[in-house]
This record gives structure tokens, sequence and C-alpha cells, in this order.
């Protein structure tokens, strides 16, 4: 091709949409007011473009224009390279590429319509002349002589460069061959330059069935009346359609965009077949968006339009197409697989039986729903701890393996919109409650709310105990009625109230209706009356509830966890602030406990047992249990306790749904404090689950019940049987991980 740029697109002005009132390069320097830069480039990667094209360009920078005109940042790439695909060294004769077994890519054309400024073959644009075709025919001959190439994508450059009889005869040669099955065109034309779609070249193409041609569309734009038509031509002959798509940033980086351009696809009966991430190709690096950008588009295709139009998402390298999609497969066991859907909610699919004829001990009870909120991906607009409070998988799949364990069935039900529906379709028998809640200030009550509605027994307090723990003001409001100290407090609901006389400086500010130290940070702790009001309207607007305004006690901070009913007393948590950088205040802020309590921390801020001397312990323990008792909680509970100067425990919070993680190192409270009294994970779960059990009279005696199976039947003894037995490991024990 020629290297001056858009001088050969001079002539091209005869082909397809002409206006006649300027030349290309006038309408070029108009929109882009500079050639310089333009000129600059076409230097080394020449340039190219069809009026028709060209007059799809709005303006400067908009989608059109970025595939057709250079841009400085094609010179300035040092990052990428000639050849990352290295095509060259799958090239066993000139202009045939054979890097997969079964199917070879036969270059007919060395020219284009117009120059992409992403071509994978930019090194190549405009170099040469048009391939002789006694060197495609060579390469047709390399085709005869490997019978295990049943495909064949005529490529280039674009093949509709050549004439109609020189591509019927490429065609005729290729048909000739008897293992050849397919025959795929790869050409741009129909984008590009419509007008070169003539039902004299249909005619040629629909001789040579089975053929198919691949077709490359990037923006929604590029489908106009012009390009329909030639699609219509296409199809019409018999010609199936697939368009091959690359994600470009600025051009079509966007869910929207993409998921538009394929809509207009399958109406023009044009099948989605690949959007490719931009090739790693010199002179393109300012296209390439991040892989996570091509996830998060197919995850918004997904589901939320046909599956027709559904490509897939690949990388070209040199070892091929590696198809990339987002992750939908949570785990595999052989019992069932964990799946996400479009909109992220969580399902499981059974796995085949084999024979399984295990007995369950608990007659009433055979299947269990565990019902539970699944932490997200946050979207660029989401509060930074929108989904603190919620469960991860590892957590959901080890109460499911707990409670599969005992012998039980286990259905996974996230408490989404959907939860109802979920809940009605599943045939539990019970549920196992660790779900949050999604909205409101009453939220962590909303799962018993409808499995009291459906009659459904389930572990955890009830209704109103959730309603009222998540609550820290109404929690409050009945701790002094029962005279068990906590901080004193007040609520703000505007920045405009007078701070109570009583409360003295320094002050926590905190979430009224939240959990897991969601609005808790470091900026919580306040001094003067202007941080206050700061803080207060923080909470306000980035929260959308009351702030609570409580004293700020000095002494140690313990966490206590109470298991059963009536609740015993695990080993009590405290937890050391002495790590903490010096411009981090010493309390259980989200910094403290998210950032530097992970796994990866030198320093381990628990201390369980705390060391604490009889009379603490046992006033820390009163306190406990007491606040356990008068707040209606069951089965479950975390009490956060703090030392005011004279030492008296004061109760912080009241979490009746605290977190489960099964892996030590994250320091998950409940489950610390069981593994220092001696529980593996599977225990702690199937002791909430059987005390929950007992209080609906659901519980069977396990030795009469292991008797009466094994003499059933004709008195033939039966094989054991899972046996459900409360456990009660408070006795000191090394702790085991599980």
């Amino acid at each position: 091709m020629m290297e001056k740029g858009e001088e050969e697109a001079e002539k091209d002005k005869g082909n397809g949409n002409q206006n006649g009132s300027s030349s290309i390069s006038d309408r070029l320097a108009e929109l882009s007011g500079n050639m310089e830069e333009i000129n600059r480039v076409k230097r080394k990667y020449p340039m190219k473009i069809t009026r028709y094209y060209l007059d799809l360009i709005k303006g400067k920078d908009d989608p059109i224009w970025k595939q057709a005109v250079p841009a400085v940042e094609e010179v300035e790439d040092d990052f990428n390279q000639e050849d990352p695909l290295q095509e060259e060294e799958h090239t066993p004769v000139p202009y045939l590429v054979h890097k997969y077994p079964d199917r070879v890519l036969l270059l007919v054309s060395s020219m284009c319509a117009m120059y992409c400024r992403f071509c994978t073959r930019k090194r190549k644009v405009g170099r040469i002349q048009q391939i002789p075709l006694e060197d495609i025919y060579k390469a047709i001959d390399y085709i005869k002589e490997h019978k295990e190439v049943r495909d064949v994508v005529v490529s280039g450059g674009d093949p509709l460069m050549r004439a109609d009889n020189e591509i019927e005869e490429i065609l005729r040669r290729l048909r000739e061959i008897p293992h050849l099955d397919i025959i795929r065109i790869g050409t741009r034309m129909p984008c590009v330059q419509p007008a070169r779609i003539t039902p004299h070249l249909v005619n040629v193409l629909k001789k040579y069935h089975p053929l198919f041609m691949n077709i490359h569309f990037n923006h929604p734009n590029e489908i106009t009346p012009e390009s329909s038509a030639a699609l219509k031509l296409l199809a019409d002959g018999g010609i199936p359609l697939g368009s091959q798509t690359v994600l470009l940033r600025g051009v079509n980086d966007s869910p929207q965009v993409m998921m538009e351009l394929m809509q207009k696809l399958i109406k023009n009966r044009v099948k989605p077949y690949y959007i490719y991430q931009c090739d790693l190709v010199k002179g393109v690096d300012h296209f390439r968006t991040s892989v996570e950008t091509g996830i998060e588009i197919m995850r918004s295709i997904q589901g939320f339009t046909s599956g027709l139009c559904l490509p897939h998402f690949v990388i070209d390298g040199p070892g091929g197409k590696v198809p990339i999609s987002p992750q939908y497969i949570k785990d595999i066991t052989p019992d069932q697989i964990i799946i996400t859907n479009f909109m992220n909610n969580l399902y499981s699919y059974p796995g085949i039986k084999k024979g399984d004829d295990r007995q369950l001990f608990n007659k009433h009870i055979h299947r269990i729903g565990i019902a539970f909120n699944l932490k997200k991906t946050l979207d660029k607009n989401d509060r930074f701890d929108k989904y603190a409070e919620f469960d991860d998988l590892d957590t959901i799949n080890a109460i499911r393996v707990a409670l599969e364990k005992a012998g039980y069935e286990v259905v996974l039900l996230e408490a989404d919109k959907d939860f109802i529906y979920s809940l009605k379709d599943s045939s539990i028998d019970f549920v196992f409650n660790i779900a949050e809640g999604i909205h409101g200030e009453s939220r962590e009550s909303h799962v018993p709310a409808i499995l009291e509605m459906f009659n459904i027994p389930y572990s955890g307090s009830g209704v109103l105990t959730q309603a009222i723990t998540l609550n820290k003001s109404r929690k409050k409001e009945i701790l002094d009625y029962y005279h068990i100290k906590t901080p004193r407090w007040q609520v703000f609901k505007n920045t405009n109230q007078k701070l109570d006389a009583n409360l003295h400086f320094p002050l926590m500010v905190k979430p009224d209706a939240e959990g897991s130290s969601v609005g808790i940070t470091n900026d919580s702790l306040v001094h003067d009356i202007a941080s206050l009001k700061k803080q207060v309207s923080k909470i306000l607007k980035d929260y959308d509830q009351p702030a609570l305004v409580e004293e700020f006690l000095t002494g140690r901070e313990f966490t206590v966890s109470l298991l059963g009913n009536p609740p015993k007393v695990l080993p009590i948590v405290e937890v050391n602030f002495d790590h903490l950088p010096a411009n981090i205040h010493k309390f259980d802020s989200w910094e403290a406990k998210w950032i530097f309590d992970n796994p990866n921390s030198p320093v381990d801020p628990i201390i369980c047992p705390a060391d604490l001397k009889p009379k603490l312990k046992a006033q820390i323990e009163k306190v406990a249990k007491l606040t356990f008792e008068k707040l209606g909680c069951v089965d479950i509970a975390r009490i956060d306790i703090r030392l005011d100067n004279d030492g008296n425990p004061h109760v912080l919070d009241v979490n009746a749904l605290p977190g489960l993680m099964p892996d030590p190192k994250m320091n998950s409270r409940f489950p610390r404090s069981c593994y220092a009294a001696g529980m593996t994970y599977d225990q702690i779960i199937q002791t909430i689950l059987n005390s929950a059990l007992k209080r609906y009279n659901l519980l069977l005696d396990p030795i009469k019940e292991r008797t009466k199976q094994r003499t059933e039947g004709n008195g033939k003894p039966h094989q054991d049987v899972p046996v459900h037995v409360e456990v009660a490991p408070l006795k000191a024990a090394p702790p085991q991980v599980p």
C-alpha cells in the first residue's frame, strides 16, 4: 500500500457515499483544527479512510474518529510489540498462519478500505502492494497437503478488497479441497464501505457454502441504514454472520454502549461472536482497557439482554484465544455446585445422587436452609463499608459443610429481594440464620419476620430482639431501664441540636443502626463542637440515619461471646490497641478492625482468653449475661464492653448476629472465643443449631433415638447414624483450627 496516507483515500472518493463538498483532507483539517499531529503519525503508521466512514464522524475524538484518525499516542507507545500474537513464527509458507491444529489463517489481501488505528497487523498496514494471486495459490497448496486442516479463515488486510472474480477463484480452489469443511471470511467492509457488498458479490459467495462471514463493528453508530442494507444482502444470501468487536478505551468501554451494539447486531441477523481484549500491538496502548472492564461489561450484558446478544470475551495471545468471563462458579463439591447469576444472587445446583443411603438422625428436621447476605463487589459510587456486615462465600460454605456433617441436607437462601420466593420453593424444615438484611434500621429483623410468617423455625434471636439490638439508642434505653451501665449518650437527628450538658468530651459519633464498625472511623472520636457537628453531618448524609453520640471511655475493651440457652460465657476476648500508629485512636474503629487487623499483620490484637482478675472477670460475665437476658437474646450473641476510668464495665454494643468467619486469622471474635474454648468450627455451628432446635423442642434424645433406630425392622440393627449432641466445650483446651 502507499504511504501517503489520505492521498490514497482520495482515490476512494468515488466509492461509497460522496458529498462532493470537500475533499477528505479538507474535512479532516476542518474537524481536527490541526493536521500537524496527524501528519507526524502518518509518517510511521499510514492513514486511510473511506468517505462513507468519515461522514459518520460527529466531532473530533468521538468513537468513530478515534478508530480512523491517527493519534499522537501511536508513536509514543514504548510498551507493546510489533507482532504480539507471534504470527510470523507460525507462518510455514508466505501468507498463511497455522497456529491451531485444525484451522489456518489465509491472508489473501494486503489492503484495507480503511486503516483501523488499533489494527493487530499495524506493522504491515500500507507498506506493500497487493499480494500476488500466485502466492495465495501456493498457500492453498499447503492446505491441500495438510489433511488435519478442516477450517480456513480468509483474511488480510480485507479479502473484499480483491475483485469479485479473484475472490471466486480463491474460494473455488479452497472448496475443491476434500478435507476442508468450513470457509470463513473476515472483513470490515459492511462497516467501513457497505457499498462494496453487492448482489453480484453475494451470488459469488453463496456458491461455496458452508461459508461464514466474520464482520467487525465496534460501536452502535457504525450500524447505519447503509450497513444494515449490506448485512441484509449477505444474510438473505444464506451467509451466517458473526461479529468480532475489539474493546477500545473511549470507544466502547461501557456496558451501555456494548449492549446497544450487540442488540443492533442481532437485529441485523449478526451473531455477536467475540469481544477481544485489545492486543498488545505497538502503537495501540492508548486503546487498552483493564481486563476487569471487559469482565464487568460481560457481567452487565449477561442476563440483562438476550443470550443471543452474548459474545465471548477473549484475550488473544501467542498461544491462541483464551475466554475470560465473570466468575459465576463459586464452589464445586460432589453434592452441589454453588453459582451466582447476573444479579450476583447465590444459588446451589444439586449434584447427582450416587446411592446415598445416609439416615438422618433428626426425623423432624431434614432440610436446613442457610439465610445469608453475600458480600458484593463495590460499584464506583458505593460507600466503602456498604457490605462490611455481609458474609463471604468461605463462611457460608463452612456453615454448609458443618450442617451436612451433622446429617442434614442444606439449601442456600440468599436474603435478597427474591428471598420469599426462594423460601417457598425450598421445602426446608429449619433456617440457620446469619442474614443481616438489606435496607432499613430494622433490617436484621426482616428474615426472622418472614420466617415466622411462614411458621419456619430458625436459629438466633427473634424479630423484636434483632430490631432492638441493631438500633443503638433503643438498646441503650433498655439497658438504662435495667440499670446496666452504658456510656452516657444522645441521639442527633440534625446538626442544629444542642449538646446535652451532661455529656463531656471526648465523644464518639456513630450511626444509630449499623454493625461491624460501619460508620465508626478514626474521625468518629471528637474533642470539640466543630468536630462533633462535622461528624454528625457526615453520618446523617452518608448513612441516612440519626447519629448516636456517646461519651468515650478510656479503659480496656472486651468482647464477650455467649452461646446456648441459658447462655454460657465463652473465653473473653480483649482487643489490644497498642500496635496502632500514633495517629490512630485506641478504639475498635474501622481502621483498627479491618485495616490494621488483617491476616498479613505481624501483630495479633486479639487476646483470648483475656488476662483478667477473678473479680473483674465475674463482673464482666454478669453484665454480659444480664444484657443477653434483658434484650431477649437466644442461642448466640456477642456483647462489646469497655471499662471506665474506675474499671467499671459498660456495655458499648450488642450483636445478636455475630460474625462466624471460620479462618482464625480473620479474627472473627465469636469463633476466636470458641476456638479458645477448645471447639472446632463444626462444633460451633452444630452447637448453635442444637440450641435452637432444643428451644423449639425439635432436638430428640440421642440415646433413645439411636436405640430405636438400631432395633427397627425385624430387630435387625442399623448402621450408626449421625447423632446430634449439644456441645458444651467450655473446659480450658488449646485452640483447634478447623
